[in-house]
């Protein structure tokens, strides 16, 4: 029975040895779990009443196009919102007194379109309706959200719009997102968002197809106006889009730097209708920064201001270089203008006065604070010094 033990001792010491010598481990099977970050499964659903396809879910920076929708519609399902630089965020609705709070938007008539039907005197009569002549009535027809029903995002309406330019007084149509001048991380995806009926002609019809382009652009120290920014080269195209849609997930490339840290770049959409000779960036696009990683400080109140003004970048930079150069001018027309005046100077009154200051009173012996309790002797009452020696 000792015997028994001692092995089974030695047993359980020689599997440990080995365990924390070579590393061994049991192997442990896996357990299936699953997270909110999975991408959905493909799903059917019939469209127009007879036709039937396969949605197949896709994953955008976090957001998923084409979920399959609840059999019971959520009046508090999440919907995506757009931050301003265009990146999503997710909002929860809550219901706070008999109220919905950040429920999910609502277009109103944006995307409706204004449809005129006339009825025949005919056709009123079998309404039931006497005619005094045809009679004619306006609707809205709502837009077809088949496709439009898979995009959790928010779209872009005028209601939306941000004012741009030095000025603030320019509106930033057909943009939503990105909003002027926000900055653009290397490796991160951003929602740029566009009004779709923004590209309609006079009759109504509107372009099905557009793409993005992204171009550099250098703002001259001494221009302040939007207008006025040199445009110097398209470095990025899209193939061409549905207009459909209103937006585009961009991921911003390091490539794009070319080894700076920041680049100002503009964002503009180009509807089909217009060729490539006759596209304008600056007519209707946004300006943005692209950046390497996040800035280590912020923008300050006076920096604020100074952009208000339209002083930005070099600007400031030579309004900066111009005031030491300009204190120094003061100070060697001040020395030269004090030489050659020098021959009219009188400061008799001045030294007259320092004189004066200098010779003031300062009062009785006896009134001073320190030598107040000594009492004084007459001159014949002092003590006299007895010498060792007599004369």
């Amino acid at each position: 029975m000792g015997n028994m033990k001692l092995a089974c001792f030695l047993l359980v010491s020689l599997s440990l040895w080995i365990e924390s010598a070579f590393g061994y481990r049991n192997v442990v099977q896996p357990k299936h779990t699953t997270t909110t970050s999975e991408t959905p499964k493909p799903w059917i659903r019939t469209i127009y009443g007879t036709q039937r396809e396969i949605v197949t879910p896709t994953v955008i920076a976090g957001v998923t196009f084409g979920r399959q929708p609840q059999i019971t519609p959520d009046p508090l399902e999440p919907w995506v919102s757009l931050k301003k630089d265009g990146s999503p965020q997710t909002v929860k609705p809550q219901i706070k007194n008999g109220r919905t709070k950040n429920g999910a938007p609502d277009y109103g008539s944006y995307f409706k379109t204004a449809s005129t039907t006339t009825y025949s005197e005919e056709e009123l009569v079998e309404m039931g309706i006497e005619p005094d002549g045809p009679h004619e009535e306006e609707k809205l027809v709502d837009e077809d959200i088949t496709y439009l029903s898979l995009n959790p995002i928010i779209r872009c309406t005028p209601n939306r719009y941000f004012n741009k330019g030095s000025s603030k007084d320019v509106s930033s149509a057909p943009f939503c997102t990105p909003k002027e001048n926000a900055d653009l991380k290397v490796s991160k995806t951003y929602f740029v968002s566009w009004y779709t009926r923004f590209f309609e002609n006079d009759e109504g019809v509107k372009d099905d197809e557009v793409r993005l382009h992204l171009s550099y652009v250098k703002e001259k120290a001494h221009e302040k106006g939007y207008a006025k920014r040199d445009l110097t080269g398209t470095f990025f195209s899209s193939e061409w889009l549905k207009n459909l849609d209103g937006m585009y997930p961009l991921e911003i490339s390091e490539e794009w730097l070319q080894g700076s840290y920041t680049r100002k770049i503009i964002i503009s959409v180009q509807p089909k209708s217009i060729s490539d000779d006759e596209f304008d960036p600056f007519e209707t696009g946004v300006v943005a920064n692209i950046i390497l990683g996040s800035k280590v400080f912020k923008t300050t109140k006076e920096q604020l201001a100074l952009q208000d003004q339209g002083i930005t970048e070099d600007t400031w930079y030579y309004v900066a270089m111009t005031i030491p150069t300009v204190v120094l001018f003061a100070v060697v027309f001040m020395y030269f203008f004090v030489q050659l005046n020098s021959k009219y100077r009188d400061f008799s009154d001045v030294k007259r006065q320092a004189l004066n200051q200098k010779r003031k009173v300062i009062g009785k012996f006896k009134d001073i604070k320190k030598y107040r309790h000594i009492k004084n002797h007459k001159y014949d009452e002092l003590p006299l010094h007895k010498s060792s020696k007599q004369s």
